[in-house]
C-alpha cells in the first residue's frame, strides 16, 4: 500500500502500525507534523469496520490536531492513535499495558491521552508503562472541551444572530458522553433550552433527571428546530442523509470531523447555516493537555479558551471576504499559520 496516494494523506511525517499478539492490540499512530515539541493527540478505540476505516480516521484526526494546535496558538504538531476493536473486559488491562509500551517507544515524541472509547482508568494502566501520557493537569480535558464549545457557540450566535446570549436559545446536543453531558450542564446554567440525545439509555435517563432537558431519539436530534445543533458524538454527522434535515442556524460542537466530506461544508453555507470548524470549537481538550505538558495554571487555560471565539470570528470574516465555506477558510488560515513561521511563533490571535 502506498500511503501517499491515500485521499486523507496530507504529507504526514510518520505513520506507525502497532501489533501485540499477546494482548490482541492492533493500533495505528499517525504523526502529522513533527516539530521541536512533542506531537500530541488522544488515543481512541472503536470497533472499526477494518484497517482501511481506521487508517482514514487516524489520518484525518492527526491532521485536525495540527490545525487545532495552530488555531489555538499552541506549538504542538498534531498526532493521533487509534485502537482497532474493543477488547473483552478481562483483556482490557493487558491491551492498555501493551499500548503504553508502544507509546513509550516514541521516547516522548508522541504524547497521548483519553479520547473516544477510553476511560480515565485505561490511561492509568497506560501510565504504568510510560510517562508520556498527558491530561491530568489543572483542568480535565473534557471540562476544557465543553467550555471551549460554549465559547464557540456564543461566538457563532453573535456572528449569525447579533448577540451571544444563550438565555432562551434552543440547543440540540447530540451525545451525552463526558463532553456532551458537561456542555448540556453549562448551557442549562446559562438559561438555554436544551434538547439532547444519546444511544446510552443510562446517560439519557440521568440527563433528563438531573438537568430536566428534553430527550429525543438519536436519529432525530440533528433535525430539531433550534438555533444551534451541537454534535458531540462521533464524526461524519453532516452528510448527504442529514444535511437537508438540519434546521439549526448554527452548527458548533465537540465531535471531530463533523463534515463527512468537504463539500458538505459548502452545502451548509449554501443553506445559510453557520458552521464552526470542529477543530477550533473542540480545541479546549488540547489546551488542557498543553497546560499539563507545560505545567500551566488554570488561568492560562482560561486565557486560551477565551481566544477560541476571536479565532472563530477571524475565520468567519475570512470566509465571507473570500466567498468560502467556513471550513475551507479555516483550513486555509491553518495552513498559512503552519507555513509562515517556526514553532513557538504561530498564533491565530
Amino acid at each position: 500500500m502506498d500511503l501517499r496516494t491515500h485521499p486523507d494523506f496530507d504529507d504526514h511525517e510518520e505513520i506507525t502500525f502497532i501489533a501485540d499478539p499477546a494482548s490482541g492490540l492492533q493500533a495505528i499512530v499517525a504523526r502529522h507534523r513533527i516539530w521541536n515539541s512533542p506531537s500530541v493527540g488522544g488515543c481512541r478505540m472503536r470497533d472499526y469496520a477494518g484497517e482501511s476505516e481506521a487508517l482514514a480516521d487516524v489520518l484525518r484526526l492527526s491532521r485536525g490536531m495540527t490545525y487545532k494546535s495552530v488555531m489555538a496558538g499552541l506549538d504542538y504538531g498534531g498526532a493521533k492513535a487509534v485502537i482497532l476493536g474493543v477488547p473483552p473486559a478481562e483483556g482490557r488491562a493487558a491491551l492498555f499495558r501493551a499500548m503504553g509500551r508502544a507509546v513509550d517507544r516514541f521516547r516522548g515524541g508522541f504524547r497521548t491521552g483519553v479520547d473516544v472509547g477510553l476511560t480515565p482508568e485505561d490511561v492509568v494502566v497506560m501510565k504504568t508503562q510510560t510517562r508520556f501520557v498527558a491530561g491530568a493537569g489543572a483542568m480535565a480535558p473534557a471540562e476544557a472541551t465543553a467550555l471551549g464549545v460554549r465559547e464557540s457557540i456564543k461566538a457563532s450566535l453573535a456572528r449569525r444572530l447579533g448577540s451571544d446570549h444563550l438565555r432562551s436559545r434552543r440547543v440540540a446536543v447530540q451525545g451525552l458522553g463526558k463532553v456532551g453531558r458537561r456542555l448540556a450542564e453549562l448551557l442549562v446554567a446559562d438559561g438555554a433550552s436544551v434538547v439532547a440525545a444519546d444511544v446510552n439509555r443510562d446517560s439519557v435517563a440521568q440527563a433528563r433527571r438531573d438537568l430536566g432537558v428534553e430527550i429525543v431519539d438519536p436519529e432525530a436530534i440533528h433535525a430539531q428546530a433550534a438555533e444551534v445543533f451541537s454534535p458531540c458524538a462521533l464524526g461524519a454527522v453532516i452528510n448527504d442523509a442529514s444535511l437537508g434535515e438540519i434546521r439549526a442556524t448554527v452548527v458548533a460542537g465537540s465531535a471531530n470531523n463533523q463534515l463527512a466530506e468537504p463539500r458538505h461544508g459548502a452545502a451548509l453555507a449554501g443553506r445559510g447555516i453557520l458552521y464552526a470548524p470542529d477543530y477550533i470549537a473542540n480545541a479546549g481538550g488540547l489546551i488542557a493537555v498543553a497546560a499539563d505538558l507545560e505545567d500551566k495554571r488554570e488561568d492560562w487555560i482560561w486565557q486560551k479558551l477565551r481566544g477560541l471565539g476571536p479565532s472563530l470570528t477571524r475565520v468567519f470574516e475570512r470566509a465571507e471576504a473570500l466567498g468560502l465555506p467556513t471550513a475551507a477558510a479555516a483550513d486555509r488560515l491553518a495552513r498559512e499559520l503552519i507555513a509562515e513561521t517556526g514553532p513557538g511563533q504561530r498564533s491565530a490571535a
